[in-house]
C-alpha cells in the first residue's frame, strides 16, 4: 500500500498534470483515468488510516505507561522529552503516576517526584479559582441546586423547610457565573436564606426564621465571598474628640475548599471616608491569624480605624489584600495488607506517612482491636505551620475493606508535634474479622498554598456615633 505521502504526491501530480497539459482544451480520457486513479487511491489510504487510528490510538493510560518508560531512557534529552511530556498531559494523569518509592532507577524516580509535585500545584492553583456555572433553561429550586453541586463541586442540601413549599419552575440564563452569584441569585429569587452546616463542609437551603437582613457590603473574589455585617462608631472613653470606627464581617469559602487560616495585616487594608480622607488603622502594626477548624467555611473578620476629628462619615470604602492559607491537593495514601507493617513510607508530593508501629488484637466475642502509630510529616513547616498545625488532626483517616466499606477510628491520641510534623495513634474497636480484609488509609493535603483575598468594598454606610 502506498504511504501517505506517496498517495497525496500521486494525487497531486495527476492534478497539476491535468491542470497543465489540458488548460483552455478538453482533458483526454487517459489523463482522467490517471487523476482518478490517484484520488481513489488517496481516498482509500485515508479510509484505512482512519479505522486503524480509531482502533490503535493510545488510551490516556496506555500513553503515560509508555511515557513512564522513557524516564530511564539512556539520554538526558530523551527523559527531559518524557518528563514534559507527561505533564504537558495534564492534572488528568496523576492518579497514573506510580508511587516513587516502588520505583528502581533513580532518574526515574526523581522525574515522577517532580512531575508530581508541578501537576499538583497546578491542579491546587486550579481550585482556588471561582467555581462557575453555566446553565440555561426552567428549572425547579432541587434542580437548580443540583446543577450547581453537579457544575462547581460544593455540597448544597435543601432542607425539609423549603423543600415543602410549592413553587413554580424558573427561567435560569447563567453563563460562567460565580459559585457565590448564583447562590445568592437563587436565594434572592425564591425568599431562602443559605448557611452552612455545623459539621459537613456543605451549605443548607432552609427557609429564614425571621426577615433577613442584607449585608452593609458585599464582595465576591474567586472563591470567597465576604459580607460586612455591621459598622459602628463610637467615641473612645479619656481620648476627647478621637472616634473609633469598627467594621464586622465574614469571609466565607467555597465548601469544596479546606481553609486552614486567615492572615492579615491591619495596615494592608486601608479605610476611606466619604471617597477622599483616609483613616488611620487603630493599631498598624497588628497582625491577625484566624483559625477555620475543620467544619466550618466561614471566618470571621474585624478591622478598627481611628477618626480622629468630630467630622461628618456617612461612607466607608476599604481596599487591600488578606491571605487565606488552603490545604489542597488531598490524595488517598493506602497502606495495604502487605505494607501495613511498622516502618512503611509513602510520600505524595510534600507529605509523608511513616507508620511507627500496628497492631491488631482479637478479643473475642468483641470482635478486633486495632492500635495504628503513624508519623506524618510536611516539607512546609514554619511559624504558620506551628501555630495552626490543628488542622491535621481533622484529616480523614480510616480503614477500609477490599468492597470499600470504611471504618472511621474510635479514638486517638498525640505522641508527637514538632515543626512541620506530628504524631498520632489512631485506635479501633470490635472491629469485624478477618483482620486482614481492611488496609489503612490516611487522607491529606499535598500542598498548603497562599491564595490573597483582594478586598474593595465601596460605600459601606456608616451610622451615625453611639454611645
Amino acid at each position: 500500500m502506498l504511504s501517505n505521502k506517496r498517495c497525496c504526491f500521486t494525487a497531486e501530480t495527476h492534478l497539476a498534470t491535468l491542470w497543465t497539459q489540458t488548460s483552455g482544451r478538453r482533458p483526454s480520457l487517459r489523463a482522467c483515468a490517471g487523476v482518478m486513479a490517484g484520488i481513489l487511491c488517496y481516498a482509500t489510504f485515508i479510509l484505512i488510516v482512519g479505522t486503524a487510528d480509531a482502533q490503535e490510538r493510545p488510551t490516556t493510560k496506555a500513553t503515560v505507561h509508555e511515557l513512564l518508560g522513557r524516564l530511564d531512557a539512556p539520554t538526558l534529552s530523551e527523559r527531559s522529552q518524557a518528563e514534559r511530556q507527561i505533564l504537558d498531559l495534564g492534572p488528568q494523569v496523576l492518579q497514573q503516576l506510580p508511587i516513587p518509592e516502588l520505583i528502581e532507577s533513580v532518574s526515574a524516580r526523581e522525574s515522577i517526584r517532580r512531575i508530581r509535585l508541578q501537576l499538583e500545584r497546578r491542579t491546587a492553583r486550579e481550585s482556588s479559582r471561582a467555581a462557575r456555572v453555566t446553565l440555561e433553561g426552567d428549572f425547579s429550586l432541587e434542580q437548580l441546586l443540583q446543577q450547581i453541586q453537579m457544575q462547581t463541586g460544593n455540597r448544597l442540601t435543601l432542607h425539609k423547610s423549603a423543600a415543602a413549599v410549592q413553587r413554580q419552575n424558573r427561567k435560569v440564563v447563567w453563563n460562567q457565573v460565580s459559585f457565590w452569584e448564583a447562590l445568592d441569585q437563587l436565594c434572592e429569587w425564591e425568599q431562602v436564606r443559605w448557611r452552612f452546616a455545623e459539621e459537613d463542609a456543605a451549605i443548607i437551603v432552609e427557609l429564614p426564621e425571621a426577615e433577613s437582613t442584607r449585608p452593609s457590603g458585599l464582595q465576591r473574589s474567586g472563591p470567597f465571598r465576604l459580607a460586612i455585617d455591621t459598622v459602628e462608631r463610637r467615641p473612645v472613653v479619656g481620648e476627647q474628640g478621637q472616634q473609633l470606627i469598627r467594621v464586622r464581617g465574614q469571609l466565607s469559602i467555597e465548601p469544596r475548599l479546606r481553609p486552614l487560616f486567615l492572615a492579615m495585616a491591619a495596615a494592608d487594608v486601608v479605610a476611606t471616608a466619604d471617597t477622599d480622607r483616609l483613616l488611620a488603622a487603630w493599631n498598624p502594626d497588628a497582625r491577625y491569624e484566624h483559625p477555620a477548624g475543620d467544619g466550618g467555611r466561614q471566618i470571621p473578620v474585624q478591622w478598627d480605624y481611628s477618626l480622629r476629628e468630630p467630622l461628618s462619615v456617612s461612607e466607608l470604602s476599604l481596599q487591600g489584600r488578606i491571605h487565606c492559607q488552603i490545604a489542597a491537593s488531598t490524595e488517598r495514601i493506602v497502606f495495604d495488607r502487605t505494607s501495613m507493617v511498622k516502618g512503611t513510607v509513602r510520600r505524595r508530593g510534600g507529605v509523608s506517612v511513616r507508620l511507627k508501629d500496628v497492631e491488631f488484637d482479637s478479643t473475642p466475642p468483641a470482635g478486633v482491636n486495632a492500635e495504628i502509630d503513624i508519623a506524618v510529616t510536611y516539607d512546609s513547616g514554619g511559624p504558620a505551620f506551628e501555630s495552626h498545625r490543628t488542622w491535621i488532626f481533622h484529616n480523614a483517616v480510616y480503614l477500609e475493606t477490599r468492597e470499600g466499606v470504611r471504618t472511621s477510628f474510635t479514638s486517638f491520641e498525640t505522641t508527637q508535634q514538632s515543626d512541620g510534623a506530628v504524631g498520632v495513634t489512631y485506635y479501633w474497636t470490635a472491629l469485624a474479622d478477618p483482620r486482614d480484609q481492611y488496609r489503612f488509609v490516611y487522607e491529606a493535603p499535598t500542598l498548603i498554598i497562599n491564595v490573597p483575598v483582594d478586598i474593595d468594598l465601596r460605600k459601606i454606610p456608616v451610622p451615625k456615633e453611639t454611645d
